[in-house]
């Protein structure tokens, strides 16, 4: 099946469909969809338009997916979780979960997206690449936006909708940021985007191989790998170079104390961070933020 303009319910199985609102703009679509009697849903799609997709309602528990014919494995996701696949990529697989459930789903035309990152300097940016469940706030309540001018009616619904796209897009270039193009044998795009988002939002925790693994859907050396081949570094050098970056985060902008610091960005002292964080930059933490007395003061 492929989307196209005003045909957006692309889920498949059988259920009910209990409602089901939808609204075009000049460049976005956004359907609402909530069913009941659901078992399991099996998807397959390629859309000419980028789609972001919220789950509104019900836990999906279960389930395959496939990226463009590679194996993307299965996030479970609840209300809130989100995912995200690029025009013109290929979606295929099947899930099950709760039996009464609702999705947001938003199109959004590419050349719509071209237009609304015009300004960012070319070879800036990186690509989009699908992203089958993790949690944002910052979309997520733009998306939200979106599904809350499907009813309204109101002359500026149209740019409202506009800057939450807006929003949407620019925070999926921020997540990608550090997504390295996808060498042979390397982690899939949709696997690296779960690791680092995992390894993000869990950075104060002992993340084992293991469960970095087990998202991807492979063997611990396979992952370890697969990691080292697309990043260029194994997983545990990955995740100290997020907690350096994390803590210079918090001593450009805050007047923490270091103590603080190393524990809020995952060391287990402030001499482990202190010690890390000089052979990592060169200097010690009090050093960097001192090169940054305005903003650790503010």
């Amino acid at each position: 099946m492929r989307i196209s303009a005003l045909q957006p319910a692309f889920k498949v199985g059988d259920c009910r469909t209990a409602s089901h609102e939808k609204r075009s703009w000049h460049h976005v679509e956004a359907d609402l969809v909530r069913r009941t009697g659901l078992e399991k849903e099996e998807t397959a799609i390629t859309s000419s338009l980028h789609v972001v997709l919220l789950n509104v309602q019900g836990n999906s528990e279960r389930g395959q997916y496939v990226i463009d014919g590679r194996n993307a494995g299965f996030v479970p996701r609840k209300p809130g979780a989100i995912l995200f696949i690029p025009a013109e990529c290929s979606w295929r697989g099947w899930e099950a979960g709760a039996s009464t459930a609702a999705y947001l789903s938003i199109l959004v035309k590419p050349a719509h997206v071209a237009e609304l990152l015009a300004r960012v300097p070319p070879g800036s940016l990186p690509s989009l690449s699908p992203d089958l469940g993790f949690e944002d706030p910052i979309i997520m309540n733009a998306a939200r936006g979106i599904g809350a001018e499907i009813r309204d009616r109101n002359p500026l619904s149209t740019m409202l909708v506009e800057s939450y796209t807006a929003t949407i897009f620019a925070q999926l270039m921020r997540k990608q940021e550090y997504v390295a193009p996808v060498r042979k044998g390397g982690l899939a795009s949709t696997n690296l985007n779960r690791v680092i988002q995992k390894i993000d939002d869990e950075l104060t925790a002992d993340l084992s191989l293991l469960q970095l693994a087990e998202l991807c859907g492979l063997s611990v050396p396979h992952f370890c790998r697969a990691f080292r081949q697309t990043l260029g570094c194994p997983p545990y050098a990955f995740i100290i170079r997020r907690r350096i970056e994390r803590a210079k985060d918090y001593l450009r902008h805050s007047s923490m104390p270091v103590t603080d610091i190393a524990l809020s960005c995952g060391f287990s002292s402030s001499s482990h961070f202190s010690n890390t964080f000089r052979r990592e930059v060169g200097t010690t933490p009090l050093g960097y933020r001192g090169t940054w007395p305005s903003k650790a003061s503010e």
